[in-house]
């Protein structure tokens, strides 16, 4: 079970929670979440999380990342408006925030 600020990640059962409410996700939203709470300090390149997340080369497919971060952003502020689970590092990639 991983947490972050009340965001919680069963990976046994695949399942994401957010104040008790189930957060429906695809199979690549959930391993990239899965990715960045692992290591909530790491920034992660988007060439990096599409290496870990779909398991082979980097082919120039940053927009592929961009649109699932973008996703779980709006799946997650459906829940808490306010709140930011996912940090843009500028010229890098992705963090916890």
């Amino acid at each position: 079970m991983l947490e972050h600020r009340g965001l919680r990640l069963d990976a046994s059962a695949r399942r994401v929670t957010l104040a008790g409410a189930e957060i429906t996700l695809t199979a690549h939203e959930f391993d990239l979440l899965q990715t960045l709470m692992q290591a909530p300090d790491k920034v992660f390149s988007r060439e990096r999380l599409y290496e870990l997340v779909w398991k082979c080369g980097y082919y120039g497919e940053e927009n592929a990342i961009n649109v699932h971060v973008s996703n779980i952003r709006k799946k997650l502020a459906a829940v808490d408006p306010d709140g930011e689970y996912i940090k843009t590092v500028w010229g890098i990639g992705f963090k916890l925030a």
